[in-house]
């Protein structure tokens, strides 16, 4: 017996082989059936020896008259005497409790069809509107693979698109299908083609920003074999594909020209033989497509079906939002140019379908009622704060819940005048912004990775938890925490390599989420896979912006629209509005009247700077030499502590309360015009390093390592 390719085969006595003279014969589906006949067979006797023992557990004496009836009864007649009713079941190979599980949990038909799907070499495009449950329905197909086809876990690939996704996923997987989800490879594109070349995430991380689209082409060849003689170019495209058999991806939409290529070259797109393609399931939804500023494209879920031959499928039931939310979205993004869906609206999902349209808000708010208000928010960012402001406090004393809002804008300058409006009030809140530090260089990351450094090769999440609790909480502790949460959910309190784990906390800090503690402001493009009880949609450039095709800020819109579960506002501003002016009357919209708002609180024209790293001087600490008190002042500073903002002959540069330099700004740095600092603070403290800064100045390094403070200003007028 040897191991070959993870699996065992055992070689017994010698044999005789005859080879066929016609080799242009080939196996048909007949030639197979005296064999299916026989697995058949021994799966029903799996089933009768489990229930010979379910038997045997609660009383001996029905086990053993099984027993006797099995070998002297005909096989129908003694199904129908001891599993009477379960003749499906008996051909399954799995548990009843497995199928129940996996299978009879999903609604019918559409989920269950797609999942239970036992066609052979079928590629399948699932169209999956907003809410539609399409992560599932990919989790669940994985786990109708591994547990009723019997597919190898370790030949299954699924990629999501970031790594919280690809937890998600693996979590939901191990509630399905336990330790058998450990087999299957759960990863993102680019963690995907960084493996196949060999890099590293956190050696990426240590040195200045590159390129994935470099690492994707570089994958791609590989698996392409690009100039070499079609026999190696195989050998080294098996190697590399290590067994994989089925691909599934989710939000398709969402992949650019080099996932794109990626993902063709695994599939084998261009192969010619059918033994060399794997099969590939993809979930995505055109109409959410909403990331062209970042290279995807629309056009490749569009021609999915024409490239790999695919049967598409509709997931079209939203268990997420109301009724009358529904409706409005989809009155939204109809008009939209080439849409694939439609002729397949968005509907609530069917044990929903009685319920009041406007959900339990329909009789709790007798203004709203459950319907989709379009808001009037006066004539300028500062006017439209303070009218949702009034909204907000409105809903609340009716029970909206804080920290299960969210206010959506599409350019951040818009949130701004929220954010000083709920700081004013003391109302809690939150920013998730797109310029948040990289949470690889934060001071309390290289604190953690020193000290799994100093542990030996090996990390375990519980003792990375204990060292984490023993330290002074800062304002990113509980990012941390987080992320050694979803480490130890990863790893199943198994120790990893401590390579491993570098390159796994790189790989979560580059798509890392705070936690929301109180009203969520963020923008549509942040806003993409998340959801919530209550959505604010505020107006300002929903208009088409210059590059982007003639439906992409409808398609952002709706993105921000359907993110709601039980109530949605429109804020709509003087003046046209590009897309809410063109909704139908309906009863599920209700456009409101002006109403008295309530007194401007201070500060609405505030706006918030988050300098990102390019508009620092990440080289000032390093030009000093390593006992100069400049670097003994910065690692005296804490997140909160107060700062000064000062210009100088070179630009600006930033103080300590009692006046020493801790920090310069770089000369792509421009404060906002008209506006003075009225305060600053320490947002973060980033660790940099002499080989992250370009070749031409290292030379002016002279320390090898050292901190840098990133700021939060406060300009007013």
């Amino acid at each position: 017996m040897r191991r070959l390719n993870k699996g065992l085969a055992i070689f017994r006595t010698a044999m005789t082989l005859h080879l066929e003279t016609d080799w242009k014969q080939q196996f048909e589906k007949n030639n197979y059936q005296p064999l299916q006949l026989h697995y058949d067979e021994l799966t029903r006797q799996i089933h009768i020896m489990a229930e010979y023992a379910e038997r045997g557990i609660q009383r001996i004496a029905d086990a053993m008259q099984l027993a006797v009836d099995y070998f002297r009864m005909p096989r129908d007649e003694f199904c129908q005497r001891w599993l009477p009713g379960r003749e499906k079941e008996l051909t399954r190979q799995t548990t009843p409790q497995s199928w129940e599980s996996i299978v009879e949990t999903l609604a019918k038909p559409n989920q269950r069809s797609i999942v239970a799907d036992d066609r052979e070499g079928a590629n399948v495009l699932v169209l999956a509107g907003p809410g539609s449950g399409k992560t599932r329905v990919l989790v669940h197909r994985i786990a109708y693979l591994v547990r009723m086809r019997r597919e190898n876990p370790r030949a299954i690939l699924a990629l999501a698109y970031n790594r919280h996704a690809a937890l998600e996923i693996r979590r939901r997987l191990r509630e399905l299908i336990d330790d058998d989800a450990n087999g299957v490879t759960v990863m993102t594109c680019h963690a995907l083609a960084m493996r196949l070349v060999g890099a590293s995430f956190a050696d990426r991380k240590d040195q200045c920003e590159f390129d994935f689209d470099t690492v994707l082409e570089e994958a791609t060849a590989l698996l392409d074999g690009r100039g070499l003689p079609p026999e190696d170019a195989d050998v080294q495209r098996d190697r590399l594909l290590a067994g994989f058999r089925w691909i599934l991806v989710d939000e398709y939409q969402d992949i650019g020209p080099g996932q794109y290529a990626l993902i063709s070259a695994l599939a084998g797109r261009k192969r010619t033989d059918e033994d060399g393609k794997l099969n590939l399931f993809a979930v995505g939804d055109d109409d959410q497509n909403i990331y062209a500023f970042a290279g995807a494209s629309v056009e490749f879920i569009r021609r999915f079906e024409q490239d790999y031959q695919a049967q598409t499928r509709f997931l079209v039931e939203n268990y997420r939002s109301t009724a009358n939310i529904i409706e409005i979205a989809n009155a939204l993004i109809a008009p939209a140019k080439e849409r694939m869906k439609h002729t397949q609206p968005i509907r609530i999902n069917t044990t929903r379908a009685k319920s009041p349209a406007g959900g339990e808000w329909k009789s709790r708010d007798s203004v709203g009622q459950g319907r989709v208000q379009i808001l009037p928010a006066g004539t300028s960012a500062e006017q439209q704060a303070v009218a949702i402001l009034t909204e907000l406090q409105r809903l609340q004393t009716l029970g909206l819940d804080l920290s299960k809002t969210a206010v959506i804008a599409r350019q951040w300058k818009f949130l701004d005048p929220l954010r000083a409006a709920c700081e004013s009030l003391g109302l809690p809140v939150s920013m998730a912004d797109e310029d948040a530090p990289p949470l690889w260089r934060l001071r309390e990351t290289q604190a953690l990775l020193a000290f799994a450094d100093a542990q030996g090769p090996l990390v375990k999440a519980s003792t990375l938890q204990t060292w984490l609790a023993g330290r002074d909480d800062s304002a990113w502790s509980d990012c941390l925490r987080e992320a050694i949460a979803a480490f130890a959910e990863e790893t199943q309190e198994a120790e990893a390599a401590l390579p491993w784990f570098r390159d796994w906390l790189a790989e979560w800090g580059h798509a890392n989420r705070r936690n929301q503690s109180g009203v969520l402001l963020l923008t549509a493009h942040r806003a993409k896979g998340l959801e919530f009880d209550h959505v604010f949609v505020l107006d300002g450039e929903w208009q088409r912006q210059s590059g982007e095709d003639a439906d992409a800020a409808r398609r952002l819109y709706y993105v921000a629209m359907t993110r709601a579960r039980q109530t949605l506002t429109l804020a709509h501003m003087a003046g046209n509005h590009p897309l809410l002016d063109n909704l139908p009357d309906s009863t599920a919209l209700l456009k409101r009247p002006s109403t008295q708002w309530l007194p401007p609180p201070a500060g609405l024209q505030h706006r918030y700077i988050l300098p990102p790293l390019r508009e620092i001087d990440l080289g000032f600490a390093g030009r000093k030499a390593p006992g100069d008190a400049l670097h003994r002042r910065l690692a005296e500073l804490r997140c909160g502590d107060a700062l000064q903002f000062t210009p100088e002959d070179r630009g600006f540069r930033l103080l300590t309360g009692d006046g020493h330099v801790v920090g310069r700004f770089s000369g792509k740095f421009s404060p906002p015009a008209g506006l003075r600092c009225i305060a600053a603070k320490v947002r973060a403290v980033i660790v940099w390093r002499r080989h992250d800064s370009d070749p031409e100045y290292q030379n002016r390094c002279r320390c090898e390592q050292w901190e840098v403070v990133l700021p939060e200003l406060v300009f007013a007028p």
